[in-house]
């Protein structure tokens, strides 16, 4: 049953700054994060924009049909791991936004 209040989809938007050097490393990271979120319950799609023009500004969209199942991927083991290994690949922190659509 879904409740008016609630959107049909959710989105969390990553913003991720990656060193020059660990680009290739974090096109890896990619991949595993895709199949690591395709496992979990809800996940309708990741999509990646990438940088363009010599920049390094990574935008990746991990898209699920309810927050639920978005917040049982984000809690999960799978991404704790994945979150660590980004440690050595980003310049700064990663931003995160939650978009919805009705």
């Amino acid at each position: 049953m879904t409740y008016p209040h609630q959107p049909d989809h959710i989105t969390m938007v990553i913003t991720h700054g990656v060193q020059r050097d660990k680009l290739s490393e974090y096109e890896g990271w990619l991949e595993k994060l895709k199949a690591d979120s395709a496992r979990f319950a809800g996940c309708e799609s990741v999509n990646v924009l990438r940088p363009v023009h010599g920049e390094t500004i990574y935008t990746v969209l991990v898209r699920f049909d309810n927050i639920d199942n978005l917040y049982g991927w984000i809690q999960s083991d799978q991404r704790e791991t994945r979150e660590a290994a980004l440690t050595n690949l980003l310049n700064g922190r990663e931003y995160i936004e939650m978009r919805t659509q009705a």
